[in-house]
């Protein structure tokens, strides 16, 4: 069990001493948008991964969670279709640009929170 000291360390069973990082408001606020960022992000990552691989099992596009996925991905695909070839065999599509718009999204969410914790966080 840990104690927290009047010092602000917290002292565990072992008797060993360690810092606790107190964040101000600002730092907390930050730290919920960028966790706000990162999962919308992921989410979004997750979708167009799943759309990939209904793509690939050549799901039936006229089920509502295919056609769900499908719909919700559109928007966020359309500037990488026709980027690269689609290549198809027997109803299996390998949709290369949603691979491509996998990693553009992870590159964008990471920009975003690199540049906010350049902007907005402090330094003790």
């Amino acid at each position: 069990m840990s104690q927290l000291t009047d010092t602000g360390r917290v002292r565990s069973s072992t008797g060993r001493t360690s810092e606790v990082q107190v964040l101000t408001p600002n730092q907390e606020t930050l730290r919920r948008v960028i966790g706000l960022i990162q999962l919308g992000f992921g989410v979004l990552d997750g979708l167009i991964g799943l759309r990939f691989l209904l793509k690939l099992m050549a799901a039936n596009p006229a089920n509502p969670f295919a056609s769900m996925i499908y719909f919700i991905t559109s928007p966020f695909l359309w500037m990488f279709q026709g980027l690269t070839n689609t290549p198809s065999f027997e109803g299996i599509e390998i949709e290369f640009f949603s691979l491509i718009a996998i990693v553009v999204y992870s590159l964008l969410g990471w920009i975003i929170v690199q540049l906010l914790w350049v902007l907005f966080a402090r330094m003790k």
